[in-house]
């Protein structure tokens, strides 16, 4: 099944070749937990905040069923 993973911010900087208007796919089988993909993408579960899958928040558990939409948030700060 393909993903389409959107990274944001400083997340960005662990696929250089990264292209912030189209994301990527990356294809993994149907079951996979969200978790077992960073280390595929190069980024650190402690890096990822926030996690929303076709649009809603879930945790790094979540177990993909297919062809969804997968963006990684750092956190972020402010004031």
């Amino acid at each position: 099944m393909a993903l389409l993973i959107l990274l944001n911010a400083t997340l960005r900087r662990y696929r250089p070749d990264y292209d912030a208007a189209a994301g990527f796919t990356l294809e993994v089988e149907p079951g996979t937990p969200v978790a077992q993909i960073l280390p595929e993408l190069g980024v650190p579960a402690k890096e990822v905040a926030l996690l929303m899958v076709d649009g809603r928040r879930r945790e790094l558990d979540f177990v993909l069923q297919g062809n969804e939409r997968v963006a990684l948030f750092p956190p972020i700060g402010g004031g």
